[in-house]
């Protein structure tokens, strides 16, 4: 099923330049949210290196920044693989000669019930989610004190870290480590001016969102389209949320206006959850 049409391409405007000499890199950016904050960022004047299992899955993302004039570049890596992310973090840092903003974005889901889950799906779901967020953050967090230039952590959590799905065990226990992760390391780096925050985000209008209802339908044998639209919509504004406003607050949360906002998980689900 392809996402509505209304929610395939954003609107992006021209940017006020909040990010103007800041390097930022985004894992994940080959579409959905990640693709979207790597362009605002870019908009905003940030050098963006953007991240993608392949440089070759990252061609729309690159075309949609170099073609409004904008600074990007790729890198390519498994982020279930510590070896390839460790030579990831080298690439990062030669290609921006330093390191202002991290967006960990990128993030794997998958609809399975505790009984029939398989100890490599569980497993790899927990090293794409929360162990390369870690990888990463290490790697990266020495150069960004050692720079003594403030910066910000961003990562893609979910309003799953703060409930119970079923089928959801693997996807939402990673989220939460994630978010707890992030707290831990907020309370690390703010002597050095770095913030760290998760976005918590419900359902979202993205690819993933659509290959995980895919996933269910199949599975419980429900129409598609309807199934998509009810479960979409199961929030207090009864919203079919798309990926830019996600991006937007993503990219709020790297902009100097929240440079005093740190620790926390900030929920945009529509009020799905209010935890």
């Amino acid at each position: 099923m392809p996402l509505p049409a209304a929610i395939e391409k954003a609107d992006i405007e021209p940017g006020l330049m909040r990010l103007a000499g800041k390097r930022a890199f985004v894992t994940g950016a080959n579409r959905g949210i990640g693709r979207q904050v790597a362009e605002r960022m870019a908009r905003e004047g940030a050098i963006v290196c953007v991240h993608g299992r392949t440089e070759a899955k990252l061609k729309d993302c690159l075309a949609g920044i170099k073609g409004r004039g904008l600074d990007g570049v790729p890198v390519a890596a498994d982020l279930s693989k510590p070896d390839e992310i460790e030579r990831l973090c080298g690439e990062v840092l030669k290609k921006l000669g330093g390191i202002d903003i991290v967006v960990n974005n990128a993030g794997v889901a998958t609809s399975v019930n505790v009984v029939d889950m398989s100890l490599e799906t569980w497993e790899w779901t927990q090293q794409t989610n929360l162990r390369a967020p870690f990888l990463i953050t290490k790697y990266l967090l020495p150069t960004m004190i050692k720079q003594n230039r403030g910066g910000s952590l961003v990562f893609n959590a979910s309003s799953a870290a703060k409930q119970g799905d079923a089928g959801a065990s693997a996807y939402n226990a990673s989220k939460s480590g994630l978010v707890g992760f992030m707290r831990c390391v907020a309370a690390e780096v703010g002597v050095y001016g770095i913030n760290s925050n998760a976005v918590c985000a419900g359902w979202i209008a993205t690819e993933m969102a659509v290959e995980l209802h895919e996933q269910v339908a199949a599975r419980t044998g429900q129409e598609l389209e309807a199934f998509y639209q009810q479960n979409m919509r199961k929030n207090v504004m009864q919203a079919l949320i798309p990926p830019d406003d996600v991006a937007e607050l993503m990219l709020f949360l790297a902009t100097p206006a929240a440079r005093y906002i740190t620790g926390q998980a900030i929920n945009i689900c529509a009020g799905k959850t209010m935890a």
